[in-house]
């Protein structure tokens, strides 16, 4: 039995020395990628028209916070980024116009809303505005959590910080409705580390759980983004951006379409089965 024991100690020794081997090339891979600046060269901060008759000529305001994917990184016009295509199916099916502000930037994770985002959308973004952006809110959308599951954020350390910035937001937006957006499938992107894009999608099934509970505490819907995006884009070859990590426009509309849906659903309903259907740009 002792033998054997040895014996088995000895492969699995030689398996995690295997992998950890991988995933140090991946790393060195990894640092020589060429990734998408933070900065995609402009500010979303806009205000959307309904295409049709309006129902009511009072405005609409959406806050988005989050990380690259609501400031538009992956994309070159802000027509295509996931925070105007959110306010774009909003104002198509309200009928009234909207603003769209989103506070988000690259790299952003769940510990810089309560301390950084929130505060920015509780300050007057221009001097001629009325106060701050925030209260005045009638939906928020918080998008976090890719760059905890990438990061290793400590389960605990994010479960505190997402409740302190959704009960903040519950708190200085009291009439808004909130929408939590869960952490992403990873796979797929980057095909050229895939181990590492393993390991990150292993993590964000501890962190996801956690998010729906949160959105649940403090009655706010939760977009299912690891369930319901796969089955519309199912098939395409076009829906990651240059850096084959960051959305495209087809990939933020299918985001888009997965966050609506979960507005209107509202605060607990359950997943929802979406067909597989091509899925074209919003305003194509």
């Amino acid at each position: 039995m002792d033998r054997w024991l040895v014996h088995a100690a000895r492969i699995i020794g030689a398996v995690a020395g295997a992998f950890a081997g991988i995933v140090a090339v991946q790393l060195m891979r990894l640092r020589r990628m060429e990734f998408l600046p933070g900065w995609p060269g402009f500010a979303i901060n806009h205000v959307i028209t309904p295409k049709g008759e309006l129902a009511s000529d009072v405005r609409l305001n959406i806050v988005v916070l989050g990380d690259s994917t609501t400031a538009g990184v992956g994309v070159d016009r802000p027509e295509h980024s996931l925070p105007y295509l959110l306010g774009q199916r909003i104002a198509e099916v309200e009928s009234r116009p909207v603003r769209v502000v989103s506070y988000g930037w690259a790299g952003a994770r769940v510990a810089d809303l309560p301390t950084d985002q929130v505060i920015l959308a509780t300050s007057k973004i221009r001097e001629k505005d009325r106060g701050p952006f925030l209260p005045e809110a009638d939906v928020v959308a918080v998008v976090i959590g890719s760059n905890d599951a990438t990061h290793n954020t400590p389960p605990r350390r994010y479960r505190d910080d997402l409740r302190a910035t959704l009960e903040t937001v519950r708190a200085r937006a009291p009439r808004a409705r909130i929408v939590l957006a869960g952490i992403p499938a990873f796979r797929g992107a980057l095909r050229g580390i895939e181990p590492l894009i393993f390991l990150a999608d292993q993590y964000a099934r501890i962190l996801r759980p956690i998010s729906r509970a949160e959105a649940a505490r403090v009655d706010a819907a939760y977009a299912d983004l690891e369930a319901e995006v796969p089955p519309l884009i199912q098939g395409r070859a076009d829906v990651l951006s240059v850096d084959n990590f960051h959305p495209s426009v087809v990939g933020y509309g299918a985001w888009a379409e997965v966050i609506f849906r979960a507005l209107q659903a509202g605060p607990g309903a359950p997943t929802r089965a979406v067909a597989s259907a091509p899925l074209e740009p919003a305003g194509a």
